[in-house]
């Protein structure tokens, strides 16, 4: 039997088991032995060319590709591309192409980190409303899941530092290619893995300020970001430079557009999905591999430009790498009692780190028109799995809107182990901040 599809026959037997989203602690052994600490089959899968995980392997940066998917043999590879990266090759016939490298599994993250992963796979449950989490804090909250919905705050909740000071730029790239830049700095600390959070409903506290272009520069805003953001709304703060005043901003959710990225991203797009899952139906579909953009490095070269980086219709493929690895797959249908941008959304998780690599969206009349992907690397100053990007397709368009580039950024990512006080993350702190 494959790995494949011992994993689905695992999640079958566990999904017979209990409903509750909490596991036993027999089954929660699991993760020391046939399961890797944070819940993803640790055997390899020769036929598909993964390998077992070993808690970090080290890549070979000057590997050549395996192969390379285009326009003219995609077709052979359907069983492990993603409806949306096949539209993609279709949009972009002449140019989109997706160089295959070895599979490497390189997620890791801090004992620690395993240890509590472990604690909540017997405690965590899912509150009665099935919008945020009970009874878990400092780990991924599901290893074991037994339903979409704990998936999906698996990828919610996943490690990504205790604090993350960041500087990083937006690009809107047009038809022709042509792109317009927005800079900021930002400094992200994830409360949800804190040792002594006082608020277990907090995910994270965010305050960031804009550096480019000049007419923006200078504004600042706070975030104050809840797991469960059905039954407490999202908290956020603007510092306007001109008027020097701080002022409470509307909650920006669901599928209110970003007017920074041109609209072609949505309030509940960013980390290629957050906020509260009520308005859709969620759906756990069977396991896959699937070709995703992983240890892209490469890609977060500092050598590189934007301008390298940045063509008509998609990233430039030369920079860019994909492996094949094993993917969780959710489907969220929007509720008949709501309206929302979206009809249908496919995410695709990376199942060791628990990130959404690739997400496809589906417009009112059910047609697949965007595409999202999350180019992945483990950054080994954290340790743990980041995006190097995240691009946020309109195929209808043939625009694109790519996240957090830091190329050209003034300084890389820096993972704080001391975090920063409560009274920085206040309208008082802000106007500090932004000053």
């Amino acid at each position: 039997m494959t790995s494949l599809k011992i994993l689905i026959t695992s999640l079958l037997l566990i999904t017979s088991i209990s409903t509750s989203g909490k596991v036993t602690v027999e089954q929660a052994v699991r993760l020391e032995s046939e399961l890797t600490p944070v819940g993803a089959t640790r055997v390899g899968d020769a036929q598909n060319g993964i390998p077992k995980w070993q808690d970090v392997s080290q890549i070979d940066l000057n590997e050549q590709p395996l192969f390379t998917i285009t326009h003219d043999n995609y077709q052979q590879h359907v069983e492990h591309l993603t409806a949306g990266q096949i539209a993609l090759f279709k949009t972009y016939p002449q140019t989109f192409m997706m160089h295959i490298y070895p599979s490497h599994r390189t997620f890791a993250a801090p004992d620690w980190v395993y240890a509590n992963t472990k604690k909540n796979a017997v405690t965590a449950e899912l509150n009665q409303p099935q919008t945020g989490i009970l009874n878990a804090s400092g780990g991924i909250p599901f290893p074991i899941p037994q339903s979409a919905l704990e998936v999906y705050f698996n990828h919610v909740a996943r490690w990504r530092g205790l604090q993350l000071v960041n500087h990083a730029s937006d690009a809107n790239v047009g038809e022709d290619g042509g792109f317009q830049l927005t800079s900021r700095e930002s400094l992200i600390r994830f409360d949800y893995y804190l040792q002594d959070n006082p608020n277990p409903n907090r995910l994270f506290s965010m305050i960031s300020k804009t550096t480019a272009p000049a007419t923006r520069s200078g504004n600042a805003g706070l975030v104050l970001e809840p797991l469960d953001q059905f039954q407490e709304a999202r908290s956020a703060w603007t510092w306007d430079k001109g008027r020097r005043r701080v002022t409470r901003a509307p909650n920006f959710s669901y599928d209110q557009p970003i007017s920074t990225a041109n609209a072609l991203r949505t309030a509940d797009d960013t980390d290629m999905v957050n906020g509260s899952p009520d308005r859709f139906d969620w759906q756990l579909l069977p396991a896959r591999t699937v070709y995703i953009p992983y240890n892209n490095t490469a890609l977060a070269s500092r050598s590189l430009k934007y301008a390298d980086i940045l063509q008509a219709g998609h990233l430039n493929p030369e920079h860019t790498r994909y492996e094949m690895h094993r993917v969780w797959v959710i489907r969220a249908t929007l509720k008949s009692t709501w309206r929302h941008l979206y009809s249908q959304r496919d995410f695709y998780l990376d199942a060791d780190s628990w990130s959404v690599a690739i997400a496809d969206q589906y417009d009112k009349q059910g047609q697949l028109y965007r595409v999202s992907m999350a180019y992945l690397q483990q950054d080994p100053q954290m340790p743990g799995t980041f995006p190097v990007v995240t691009v946020f397709h309109d195929l209808n368009g043939r625009k694109y809107h790519a996240m957090g580039l830091q190329n050209e950024a003034p300084k890389a990512n820096v993972y704080d182990a001391e975090v920063a006080k409560d009274n920085l993350f206040t309208p008082n702190g802000l106007k500090r901040y932004a000053q």
